[in-house]
């Protein structure tokens, strides 16, 4: 049976009980409060204040699809990231859902909505951003992973995609009130458990939409202004992750923070050498802080994962990875990755499959290819697939005779078959 589980993430609509949103928390650890300053969106793309949003009215049942796509390729245009999306029209449903389902190879992401409804909400509040906000909501909870954490609806999530709407809104070119009140219709006090109340999420949209206006203070390296400073934290960050010594590292990742402080990629890489020294609570302190920085990059994401896992909080370490994969598709290192978590887990066949994959993409490194491959190895020896494991090897070795995984492996099967 290939689809085993089925998450969604619908926009409250008072009317309703609310639906449910699902699976993989992408927030750092023991963090509350990850905003979505989508901060290089502004370096990207310039003002698109001339943009109108169709109305729902004026869509027919038989194109709504068509226009729920254009709506989302919209959306996603303005971070950055393509419009991977499956769309599902459906009559009656009464509300606008991100939906996860769970197949054999990962998750397909869709985007439920009710035409009619939604246009019925947009004549309510008489706002022509109804629609888009509504929609930019929904995908924020895809974005930052809250449909695919089986958990549901909070009032952190909300939060989080209504600043993503927000933000969404202002680069579209709404107004700050009129992004605001596509919660118009909601009254002052009401609302479940699981969704703020109405002035918390005017205020979250209102978040969203100075951010993207460039009203606050930003923070990605991007958006430093003086050319001189970027310059040098960036060619500092090379010249670090070139580095071995663990000291002329950290030395080299400060002086880019000096010149940039919250330069997330720095923060990140930072973490990751407390995580070589086994100082996990520091290494994770500093993964978190990046991801806070620049939700958005899959790398970030990916290092925060290397620190899970080391501290065997595998389930959670593979909710990171697979949402690395989604921001950046075309990823080696999250495909293997995964797969030293699925050996981990002794789970040697999806092992096999995603080096297979790493490899196919072709990794930019004679090291970093043996390194899959001995990793490879490993699994098909797992599935007593000698003749396989023994060919990984040595194609291992040619690429990087002084890889010590090979002789660390080597040396594990002597000793269980000496």
């Amino acid at each position: 049976m290939m689809i085993k589980t089925i998450i969604t993430c619908g926009f409250l609509f008072l009317t309703l009980a609310g639906t449910a949103q699902h699976r993989l928390a992408i927030k750092p650890m023991g963090k509350k409060d990850l905003r979505n300053k989508v901060s290089f969106a502004c370096n990207f793309f310039g003002s698109t204040a001339d943009y109108q949003p169709v109305s729902a009215a004026s869509v027919t049942d038989e194109n709504a699809e068509k226009w729920m796509s254009d709506l989302v390729t919209r959306i996603t245009s303005v971070v950055g990231l393509r419009n991977r999306f499956r769309l599902v029209a459906l009559q009656n449903f009464n509300n606008c859902a991100a939906v996860c389902f769970n197949n054999e190879t990962g998750q397909d992401r869709f985007i439920q909505f009710d035409r009619q409804f939604l246009e019925s909400f947009q004549k309510k509040t008489n706002n022509k951003w109804f629609v888009t906000g509504v929609l930019a909501h929904e995908l924020g909870h895809h974005f930052n992973g809250h449909s695919l954490d089986g958990i549901g609806s909070r009032p952190d999530k909300e939060i989080e995609a209504d600043e993503f709407a927000g933000f969404i809104m202002q680069k579209l070119g709404a107004k700050e009130d009129e992004a605001a009140s596509i919660f118009s219709f909601l009254n002052e006090t009401d609302g479940p458990p699981t969704h703020p109340v109405k002035s918390k999420r005017y205020a979250a949209v209102s978040r969203g939409w100075n951010s993207a206006a460039g009203n606050n203070i930003w923070v990605s390296l991007l958006l430093e202004n003086d050319a001189d400073k970027k310059e040098i934290a960036y060619e500092a960050l090379m010249a670090a992750r070139n580095e071995t010594d663990a000291g002329q590292k950290l030395a080299l990742i400060e002086k880019a923070l000096k010149k940039v402080p919250a330069y997330a990629e720095a923060i990140s890489e930072k973490g990751l050498v407390y995580l070589q020294q086994k100082q996990y609570k520091a290494a994770e302190q500093y993964c978190a802080e990046a991801l806070m920085l620049e939700p958005y990059i899959g790398v970030l994401r990916l290092n925060l994962a290397k620190v899970l896992m080391a501290r065997q909080q595998y389930d959670t370490a593979l909710s990171f990875i697979q949402d690395a994969i989604y921001l950046k598709p075309v990823f080696p290192e999250a495909y293997h990755q995964r797969a030293l978590l699925l050996l981990e887990k002794r789970n040697y066949a999806p092992a096999v499959s995603d080096c297979l994959v790493a490899l196919l993409m072709n990794p930019n490194s004679a090291e970093a290819r043996a390194d899959i491959l001995i990793s490879k190895g490993i699994a098909h020896s797992g599935l007593h697939q000698q003749e396989a494991a023994t060919q990984c090897f040595a194609e291992a070795e040619q690429l990087d005779p002084n890889n010590k995984r090979i002789a660390e492996y080597r040396s594990s099967i002597n000793r269980k078959f000496p």
